[in-house]
């Protein structure tokens, strides 16, 4: 893959399978479009879309239409790298008008360069015939840099299609999306990043990895509260449109489109590790997926896979004791209540942004009862699907709790089994998750668990596991391994949107005086 772009004949020829084109099937000049889940927006163009992030009435950007997979257009992409599949997958949302071939092809290239595996998201097996997609080999060992750095390449090259404008991206992150956000964005031209997480409630890597980059555009919030009262800090600048105006606000989390879609292409690249063509006339094989689930962004990529035509058997969603989610799956119940403090800090969160596109497409992509419900919501009742929704969401998704003695006894388990392979608490999840599921149901399809972060992360919980002997017998990674020796940058505020809103203003200001 280091040689692309190649054509598809060559990435098929070169991988040994029948020269076969790249995908040209959907008409290229057809163009698909965008509106918010609440109806306050429609029509809107790609790369509006990902410029603005959420919806100017508060609401997520969703495709208006949902492109489907020609007949044998996955088989085609067999056997090629990872970089063909992604151009594949993305140009099914993307026309020429939107991002020309060359130009699409040079910031995938560049996106996947980065990370330390030339398969970018390799699938190994793991115990009890389950599959592991490793998701971790990216700059900051998190499943979010598959994303992040195609967002931070993508973000660098609309600004330059629009002559001089300027973009300030604001995020909230319980741990990971900051720093693989600030990689893919740091020193890109136009880009003022500012980053807000809970203070103390992040794995000490994690913080390390962010607030020791120092790079000018890198500004890191240490908010004095929880995830939560991050992530609503951000929806309410975003919610202020003079504010938002002003600065050209751009949302990194997965509110951001561009980060699902970058991450719909690795389960169809798993898909096709684990599978083997179907014998001619048979239907194609089908696979499951366990993905550890905190703000349903990842998941969701895999249910717009599914939506498009992979053969996919059924996703799990895998919570940790924040189990809002697994509590509306078996109660129908999406009602709030404290975040507690687990092993999993990264889905350590009660409010899922990512649930309302999911829950617009089960209701019938309605914006009006969709908006209804949301408002309600977030004005403090519970959500309260009607029977016909969480029927729809039960027949896409199911899901599994998993506590964190689970957890630790995951970890040890799948270590001592196969030899030293070593999961991180989120990943243990998805695997803990997957073997529940398994044991309440026949299927026979194979089961490929998302591993999002690398061990080292979450080395403490590690220890935890498996016996700090062992541990110390585990070198850190660079350049983890070397995070507590280098300077730092952080500024801790109160969990008010308005100081934040006066250090983002005032920061802007003095960059560019300077």
């Amino acid at each position: 893959s280091s040689n692309f772009p190649i054509t598809a004949a060559q990435a098929c020829t070169a991988a040994g399978a029948t020269s076969r084109p790249l995908d040209g099937r959907r008409n290229m000049s057809s163009r698909i479009l965008y509106r918010s889940t609440r109806g306050g927006q429609e029509g809107l163009q790609f790369a509006d879309a990902v410029l603005q992030g959420l919806g100017t009435d508060k609401g997520l950007l969703v495709p208006q239409t949902i492109p489907k997979f020609e007949p044998g257009e996955v088989e085609s992409w067999r056997n090629q790298p990872y970089e063909a599949v992604a151009e594949g997958v993305m140009r099914k949302f993307l026309s020429e008008e939107d991002v020309p071939t060359a130009d699409l092809r040079d910031i995938i290239k560049r996106s996947y360069a980065t990370f330390g595996d030339k398969r970018v998201t390799p699938v190994e097996p793991l115990v009890d015939g389950l599959h592991v997609l490793e998701l971790y080999h990216g700059p900051t060992f998190a499943f979010k840099d598959v994303a992040l750095q195609f967002l931070g390449n993508l973000f660098e090259y609309l600004l330059q299609q629009r002559n001089g404008m300027t973009l300030t991206v604001v995020g909230a992150t319980s741990g990971d999306t900051g720093s693989s956000a600030i990689q893919g964005l740091r020193g890109k031209k136009g880009v003022e990043c500012f980053i807000m997480y809970p203070d103390g409630r992040t794995s000490p890597i994690q913080e390390r990895q962010m607030i020791t980059v120092l790079d000018a555009n890198i500004h890191n919030i240490a908010i004095g509260g929880d995830f939560d009262d991050c992530q609503r800090i951000v929806k309410e600048l975003f919610g202020d449109a003079p504010f938002r105006e002003a600065h050209s606000l751009a949302a990194v989390n997965s509110i951001n489109w561009a980060r699902i879609l970058a991450q719909t292409v690795y389960y169809v690249y798993a898909y096709l590790q684990v599978t083997s063509p179907a014998a001619a006339g048979a239907a194609a094989p089908k696979v499951s997926f366990s993905v550890p689930t905190g703000n349903f962004g990842d998941i969701l990529a895999g249910w717009y896979a599914k939506e498009m035509g992979l053969p996919v058997d059924q996703l799990v969603v895998a919570t940790n004791e924040n189990d809002i989610l697994h509590r509306f799956w078996t109660k129908g119940d999406y009602s709030r209540s404290s975040v507690r403090q687990t092993l999993s800090p990264s889905m350590d969160i009660q409010i899922s942004s990512n649930f309302e596109r999911f829950l617009f497409h089960m209701g019938g992509n309605d914006t009006a009862s969709l908006a209804q419900l949301m408002s309600g919501f977030e004005a403090g009742a519970p959500l309260a699907p009607s029977a016909d929704l969480l029927a729809a969401c039960r027949s896409e998704m199911t899901s599994e709790r998993v506590a964190d003695d689970e957890v630790l006894a995951t970890i040890a388990d799948v270590h001592a089994r196969t030899g030293g392979f070593t999961l991180d608490p989120h990943s243990a999840i998805g695997v803990a998750a997957a073997k529940q599921y398994l044991a309440k149901t026949s299927s026979a399809s194979p089961m490929i668990c998302l591993a999002c972060a690398h061990w080292a992360k979450f080395a403490k919980a590690v220890g935890n596991a498996i016996g700090e002997e062992k541990l110390q017998q585990m070198p850190l990674p660079e350049p983890l391994a070397s995070l507590h020796t280098m300077p730092t940058r952080v500024k801790k505020l109160p969990n008010t949107t308005d100081t934040v809103k006066s250090f983002i203003a005032e920061t802007v200001a003095e960059r560019k005086r300077s």
